[in-house]
Protein backbone atom coordinates (compact mmCIF):
# COMPACT_ATOMS: atom_id res chain seq x y z
CA UNK A 1 0.00 0.00 0.00
CA UNK A 2 2.77 2.41 0.98
CA UNK A 3 4.78 1.69 -2.19
CA UNK A 4 1.73 2.18 -4.41
CA UNK A 5 0.95 5.48 -2.68
CA UNK A 6 4.51 6.75 -3.22
CA UNK A 7 4.34 5.69 -6.88
CA UNK A 8 1.06 7.60 -7.27
CA UNK A 9 2.59 10.71 -5.68
CA UNK A 10 5.53 10.51 -8.10
CA UNK A 11 3.16 10.23 -11.06
CA UNK A 12 1.01 13.15 -9.94
CA UNK A 13 3.72 15.50 -8.65
CA UNK A 14 7.10 15.96 -10.37
CA UNK A 15 9.96 14.97 -8.06
CA UNK A 16 11.60 18.38 -8.30
CA UNK A 17 8.50 19.96 -6.74
CA UNK A 18 8.50 17.80 -3.62
CA UNK A 19 11.27 19.69 -1.72
CA UNK A 20 9.33 22.92 -2.31
CA UNK A 21 6.13 21.32 -1.00
CA UNK A 22 8.04 20.24 2.10
CA UNK A 23 9.48 23.75 2.49
CA UNK A 24 5.98 25.26 2.26
CA UNK A 25 4.62 23.02 5.01
CA UNK A 26 7.58 23.90 7.24
CA UNK A 27 6.79 27.63 7.36
CA UNK A 28 5.49 28.85 10.71
CA UNK A 29 4.85 32.53 9.89
CA UNK A 30 2.81 34.17 7.15
CA UNK A 31 5.58 36.24 5.55
CA UNK A 32 7.83 33.19 5.27
CA UNK A 33 4.95 31.26 3.72
CA UNK A 34 4.30 34.01 1.16
CA UNK A 35 8.00 34.21 0.30
CA UNK A 36 8.16 30.46 -0.33
CA UNK A 37 5.01 30.59 -2.48
CA UNK A 38 6.39 33.40 -4.67
CA UNK A 39 9.82 31.77 -4.89
CA UNK A 40 8.32 28.43 -5.97
CA UNK A 41 6.06 29.89 -8.66
CA UNK A 42 8.95 31.94 -10.05
CA UNK A 43 10.98 28.75 -10.40
CA UNK A 44 8.38 26.31 -11.73
CA UNK A 45 6.22 28.45 -14.02
CA UNK A 46 6.92 30.65 -17.03
CA UNK A 47 5.55 33.70 -15.23
CA UNK A 48 7.69 36.79 -15.76
CA UNK A 49 6.29 38.37 -12.59
CA UNK A 50 4.82 36.86 -9.42
CA UNK A 51 3.60 39.31 -6.76
CA UNK A 52 1.55 38.89 -3.61
CA UNK A 53 -0.65 41.72 -2.34
CA UNK A 54 -2.82 42.37 0.67
CA UNK A 55 -5.76 44.67 0.01
CA UNK A 56 -6.42 47.40 2.57
CA UNK A 57 -9.31 49.84 2.80
CA UNK A 58 -7.77 53.13 3.89
CA UNK A 59 -9.12 56.49 5.01
CA UNK A 60 -7.66 59.15 2.72
CA UNK A 61 -9.20 62.33 4.07
CA UNK A 62 -12.33 63.84 5.53
CA UNK A 63 -14.79 64.37 2.70
CA UNK A 64 -16.98 66.32 5.11
CA UNK A 65 -17.14 66.60 8.91
CA UNK A 66 -17.57 63.16 10.43
CA UNK A 67 -17.13 61.29 7.12
CA UNK A 68 -13.93 59.81 5.77
CA UNK A 69 -13.28 59.24 2.09
CA UNK A 70 -12.20 55.62 1.69
CA UNK A 71 -10.19 53.93 -1.01
CA UNK A 72 -8.24 50.73 -1.51
CA UNK A 73 -4.47 50.35 -1.52
CA UNK A 74 -2.29 47.33 -2.21
CA UNK A 75 0.43 46.33 0.21
CA UNK A 76 3.20 43.80 -0.46
CA UNK A 77 4.11 41.87 2.72
CA UNK A 78 7.47 41.01 1.12
CA UNK A 79 8.26 44.73 0.76
CA UNK A 80 7.57 46.09 4.28
CA UNK A 81 8.96 49.54 3.41
CA UNK A 82 6.06 50.06 1.00
CA UNK A 83 3.34 52.27 2.47
CA UNK A 84 0.69 51.29 -0.06
CA UNK A 85 0.30 51.09 -3.83
CA UNK A 86 -2.77 52.76 -5.39
CA UNK A 87 -5.12 50.22 -6.90
CA UNK A 88 -5.24 52.41 -10.02
CA UNK A 89 -1.72 51.18 -10.81
CA UNK A 90 -3.16 47.71 -11.52
CA UNK A 91 -6.41 48.12 -13.51
CA UNK A 92 -6.56 44.37 -14.16
CA UNK A 93 -6.70 43.76 -10.38
CA UNK A 94 -9.25 46.52 -9.89
CA UNK A 95 -11.75 44.77 -12.18
CA UNK A 96 -11.35 41.50 -10.32
CA UNK A 97 -11.71 43.10 -6.88
CA UNK A 98 -14.89 44.99 -7.82
CA UNK A 99 -16.50 41.68 -8.82
CA UNK A 100 -15.24 39.73 -5.82
CA UNK A 101 -18.61 38.55 -4.55
CA UNK A 102 -19.30 36.69 -7.82
CA UNK A 103 -16.11 34.60 -7.71
CA UNK A 104 -16.83 30.88 -7.68
CA UNK A 105 -13.68 29.67 -9.44
CA UNK A 106 -10.15 29.31 -8.05
CA UNK A 107 -8.61 32.02 -10.23
CA UNK A 108 -9.36 34.62 -12.88
CA UNK A 109 -7.43 35.30 -16.07
CA UNK A 110 -7.36 38.74 -17.64
CA UNK A 111 -5.67 39.72 -20.90
CA UNK A 112 -4.02 43.14 -20.91
CA UNK A 113 -1.13 44.62 -22.91
CA UNK A 114 -0.79 41.37 -24.91
CA UNK A 115 -0.05 39.39 -21.76
CA UNK A 116 -2.01 37.02 -19.55
CA UNK A 117 -2.64 38.04 -15.95
CA UNK A 118 -3.55 35.17 -13.62
CA UNK A 119 -5.13 36.37 -10.39
CA UNK A 120 -5.84 34.23 -7.34
CA UNK A 121 -7.86 35.79 -4.51
CA UNK A 122 -8.47 35.05 -0.85
CA UNK A 123 -11.96 36.25 0.03
CA UNK A 124 -13.51 36.74 3.46
CA UNK A 125 -17.25 37.26 3.25
CA UNK A 126 -17.57 39.19 -0.01
CA UNK A 127 -14.32 41.13 0.33
CA UNK A 128 -10.97 40.34 -1.26
CA UNK A 129 -8.27 40.29 1.42
CA UNK A 130 -5.23 39.03 -0.53
CA UNK A 131 -4.22 38.49 -4.14
CA UNK A 132 -1.59 36.50 -5.98
CA UNK A 133 -0.82 38.18 -9.32
CA UNK A 134 1.09 36.28 -12.01
CA UNK A 135 1.97 37.86 -15.33
CA UNK A 136 2.94 35.58 -18.21
CA UNK A 137 3.29 35.84 -22.01
CA UNK A 138 0.92 32.89 -22.48
CA UNK A 139 -1.01 30.71 -20.05
CA UNK A 140 -0.39 26.96 -20.29
CA UNK A 141 -2.06 24.02 -18.56
CA UNK A 142 1.04 22.91 -16.62
CA UNK A 143 1.64 26.33 -15.11
CA UNK A 144 -2.05 26.59 -14.30
CA UNK A 145 -2.02 23.26 -12.44
CA UNK A 146 1.18 24.12 -10.56
CA UNK A 147 -0.11 27.54 -9.51
CA UNK A 148 -3.46 26.09 -8.40
CA UNK A 149 -1.76 23.42 -6.31
CA UNK A 150 0.55 25.82 -4.48
CA UNK A 151 -2.16 28.45 -4.00
CA UNK A 152 -4.46 25.84 -2.44
CA UNK A 153 -1.66 24.75 -0.15
CA UNK A 154 -0.96 28.36 0.77
CA UNK A 155 -4.61 28.96 1.72
CA UNK A 156 -4.68 25.89 3.98
CA UNK A 157 -1.41 26.73 5.72
CA UNK A 158 -2.22 30.44 6.04
CA UNK A 159 -5.54 29.55 7.69
CA UNK A 160 -3.65 27.55 10.32
CA UNK A 161 -1.18 30.40 10.95
CA UNK A 162 -4.02 32.93 11.24
CA UNK A 163 -5.81 30.78 13.79
CA UNK A 164 -2.70 30.93 15.96
CA UNK A 165 -1.77 34.59 15.50
CA UNK A 166 -5.05 36.44 15.00
CA UNK A 167 -7.69 37.62 17.41
CA UNK A 168 -10.81 35.67 16.33
CA UNK A 169 -13.21 38.58 16.90
CA UNK A 170 -11.45 41.51 15.20
CA UNK A 171 -8.96 39.82 12.88
CA UNK A 172 -6.09 41.90 14.30
CA UNK A 173 -2.97 40.22 15.62
CA UNK A 174 -3.33 38.84 19.14
CA UNK A 175 -1.33 39.04 22.37
CA UNK A 176 0.37 35.71 21.66
CA UNK A 177 1.62 37.02 18.32
CA UNK A 178 2.92 40.16 20.02
CA UNK A 179 4.79 38.19 22.69
CA UNK A 180 6.35 35.90 20.08
CA UNK A 181 7.50 38.61 17.67
CA UNK A 182 8.11 41.77 19.69
CA UNK A 183 11.80 41.05 20.29
CA UNK A 184 12.38 40.53 16.55
CA UNK A 185 10.40 43.66 15.69
CA UNK A 186 12.30 45.79 18.19
CA UNK A 187 15.64 44.44 17.00
CA UNK A 188 14.77 45.45 13.42
CA UNK A 189 13.50 48.81 14.64
CA UNK A 190 16.71 49.47 16.57
CA UNK A 191 18.84 48.65 13.54
CA UNK A 192 16.76 51.00 11.40
CA UNK A 193 16.89 53.68 14.08
CA UNK A 194 20.68 53.53 14.07
CA UNK A 195 20.61 54.32 10.36
CA UNK A 196 18.00 57.08 10.82
CA UNK A 197 19.21 58.49 14.14
CA UNK A 198 20.10 61.87 12.62
CA UNK A 199 16.52 62.35 11.38
CA UNK A 200 15.05 61.21 14.69
CA UNK A 201 12.99 58.51 12.95
CA UNK A 202 12.19 55.46 15.00
CA UNK A 203 9.20 53.52 16.26
CA UNK A 204 6.39 54.17 18.68
CA UNK A 205 4.42 51.74 20.81
CA UNK A 206 0.91 52.96 21.71
CA UNK A 207 -1.80 51.38 23.86
CA UNK A 208 -5.51 52.17 23.39
CA UNK A 209 -8.38 51.63 25.81
CA UNK A 210 -12.02 52.29 24.86
CA UNK A 211 -13.49 54.58 27.50
CA UNK A 212 -16.38 53.27 29.65
CA UNK A 213 -16.55 50.04 27.65
CA UNK A 214 -18.07 48.15 30.60
CA UNK A 215 -20.96 50.60 30.45
CA UNK A 216 -21.49 49.66 26.78
CA UNK A 217 -21.70 45.96 27.66
CA UNK A 218 -23.95 46.57 30.66
CA UNK A 219 -26.31 48.89 28.76
CA UNK A 220 -26.50 47.28 25.31
CA UNK A 221 -25.29 43.72 25.87
CA UNK A 222 -22.16 41.83 24.85
CA UNK A 223 -23.25 41.36 21.21
CA UNK A 224 -23.30 45.13 20.70
CA UNK A 225 -20.08 45.41 22.69
CA UNK A 226 -18.45 42.96 20.30
CA UNK A 227 -19.71 45.01 17.36
CA UNK A 228 -18.05 48.11 18.84
CA UNK A 229 -14.76 46.21 19.14
CA UNK A 230 -14.98 45.04 15.51
CA UNK A 231 -15.76 48.54 14.21
CA UNK A 232 -12.98 49.98 16.37
CA UNK A 233 -10.53 47.51 14.80
CA UNK A 234 -11.73 48.40 11.28
CA UNK A 235 -11.13 52.08 12.07
CA UNK A 236 -7.59 51.22 13.18
CA UNK A 237 -6.97 49.52 9.84
CA UNK A 238 -8.29 52.53 7.95
CA UNK A 239 -6.48 55.24 9.88
CA UNK A 240 -3.03 53.72 10.30
CA UNK A 241 -0.58 52.91 7.54
CA UNK A 242 -0.45 49.40 6.16
CA UNK A 243 3.14 49.00 7.43
CA UNK A 244 2.10 49.71 11.05
CA UNK A 245 1.39 46.66 13.22
CA UNK A 246 -2.00 46.39 14.91
CA UNK A 247 -2.97 44.19 17.87
CA UNK A 248 -5.91 43.48 20.10
CA UNK A 249 -4.58 42.67 23.54
CA UNK A 250 -7.90 41.50 24.93
CA UNK A 251 -11.10 43.08 26.17
CA UNK A 252 -11.21 46.72 25.09
CA UNK A 253 -7.41 47.15 24.97
CA UNK A 254 -5.57 47.50 21.65
CA UNK A 255 -1.97 48.23 20.70
CA UNK A 256 -0.17 49.58 17.65
CA UNK A 257 3.49 49.77 16.69
CA UNK A 258 4.05 52.79 14.44
CA UNK A 259 7.15 52.46 12.26
CA UNK A 260 9.53 55.10 10.93
CA UNK A 261 8.14 58.01 12.95
CA UNK A 262 9.45 60.60 15.38
CA UNK A 263 7.54 61.68 18.48
CA UNK A 264 5.80 64.55 16.69
CA UNK A 265 4.55 62.39 13.83
CA UNK A 266 3.52 59.64 16.25
CA UNK A 267 1.46 62.03 18.37
CA UNK A 268 -0.18 63.52 15.26
CA UNK A 269 -1.16 60.06 13.96
CA UNK A 270 -2.56 59.04 17.35
CA UNK A 271 -4.50 62.29 17.68
CA UNK A 272 -6.02 61.78 14.23
CA UNK A 273 -7.13 58.32 15.26
CA UNK A 274 -8.55 59.53 18.57
CA UNK A 275 -10.54 62.21 16.75
CA UNK A 276 -11.80 59.73 14.15
CA UNK A 277 -13.19 57.51 16.92
CA UNK A 278 -14.82 60.45 18.71
CA UNK A 279 -16.80 61.43 15.58
CA UNK A 280 -17.54 57.89 14.38
CA UNK A 281 -21.13 56.64 14.67
CA UNK A 282 -21.36 53.22 16.31
CA UNK A 283 -24.80 51.64 15.69
CA UNK A 284 -27.06 51.75 18.78
CA UNK A 285 -24.22 53.01 20.99
CA UNK A 286 -23.73 56.18 18.88
CA UNK A 287 -20.45 57.59 20.26
CA UNK A 288 -17.49 56.17 22.14
CA UNK A 289 -14.09 57.68 22.91
CA UNK A 290 -10.63 56.24 23.35
CA UNK A 291 -7.76 57.02 25.72
CA UNK A 292 -4.22 56.54 24.41
CA UNK A 293 -0.76 56.28 25.93
CA UNK A 294 2.43 55.93 23.93
CA UNK A 295 6.20 55.68 24.26
CA UNK A 296 8.98 56.02 21.71
CA UNK A 297 11.01 52.86 21.28
CA UNK A 298 14.69 52.94 22.23
CA UNK A 299 17.37 50.29 22.40
CA UNK A 300 17.60 50.37 26.20
CA UNK A 301 14.12 49.17 27.15
CA UNK A 302 12.91 45.61 27.31
CA UNK A 303 9.48 44.91 25.72
CA UNK A 304 7.93 44.72 29.19
CA UNK A 305 9.38 48.17 30.03
CA UNK A 306 7.88 49.68 26.88
CA UNK A 307 4.44 48.27 27.61
CA UNK A 308 4.63 49.46 31.21
CA UNK A 309 5.54 52.99 30.09
CA UNK A 310 2.78 53.12 27.48
CA UNK A 311 0.32 51.76 30.06
CA UNK A 312 1.29 54.44 32.58
CA UNK A 313 0.72 57.15 29.96
CA UNK A 314 -2.62 55.51 29.11
CA UNK A 315 -3.78 55.53 32.73
CA UNK A 316 -2.75 59.18 33.01
CA UNK A 317 -5.06 59.88 30.05
CA UNK A 318 -7.91 57.98 31.67
CA UNK A 319 -7.43 59.54 35.11
CA UNK A 320 -7.33 63.07 33.72
CA UNK A 321 -10.54 63.18 31.71
CA UNK A 322 -10.26 60.38 29.11
CA UNK A 323 -10.43 60.89 25.33
CA UNK A 324 -6.80 62.07 25.40
CA UNK A 325 -3.37 61.15 24.03
CA UNK A 326 -0.32 61.31 26.32
CA UNK A 327 3.28 60.28 25.76
CA UNK A 328 5.29 58.79 28.60
CA UNK A 329 8.47 60.73 27.82
CA UNK A 330 6.56 64.02 27.75
CA UNK A 331 4.94 63.29 31.11
CA UNK A 332 8.35 62.52 32.66
CA UNK A 333 9.89 65.64 31.15
CA UNK A 334 7.05 67.78 32.54
CA UNK A 335 7.45 66.27 36.02
CA UNK A 336 4.01 64.63 35.93
CA UNK A 337 5.35 61.09 36.14
CA UNK A 338 8.46 59.34 37.43
CA UNK A 339 10.69 57.56 34.95
CA UNK A 340 10.99 53.77 35.01
CA UNK A 341 14.57 52.65 35.51
CA UNK A 342 15.48 49.08 34.66
CA UNK A 343 17.26 47.40 37.57
CA UNK A 344 20.34 45.73 36.11
CA UNK A 345 21.30 44.35 39.54
CA UNK A 346 18.63 41.70 39.14
CA UNK A 347 20.25 40.31 36.00
CA UNK A 348 22.39 37.17 36.14
CA UNK A 349 25.65 37.43 34.26
CA UNK A 350 27.41 34.33 32.97
CA UNK A 351 31.17 34.56 32.53
CA UNK A 352 33.25 32.27 30.37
Amino acid sequence: MGIHFITWIRMMIPLELIPYLVEMTGQSDRVGLIAQLVRTLHKFTAASSVRFFDLHQKALKEAQPGQLQLDYVLYEPLCPKSLGIPLDDFPELDRVIRQASSHSIPFVTVEANQREHIIFTRIEGSRVKSLLHMETPKLNATDEMTACMFWSMYLNLERTIRAKDQDPLTGLLNRRSFDETIATILDAVNQTSEVNRLSGAGACLAVFDIDHFKRVNDTFGHAIGDEVLILFARQMERMFRVADILYRFGGEEFLVILLDVDATKARAALERFRESIAIHHFPQVDRVTVSIGFVMVNNKDFPSDLIEKADKALYFSKENGRNQVHGFDDLVREGLMADIVHNTNDEIEVWN
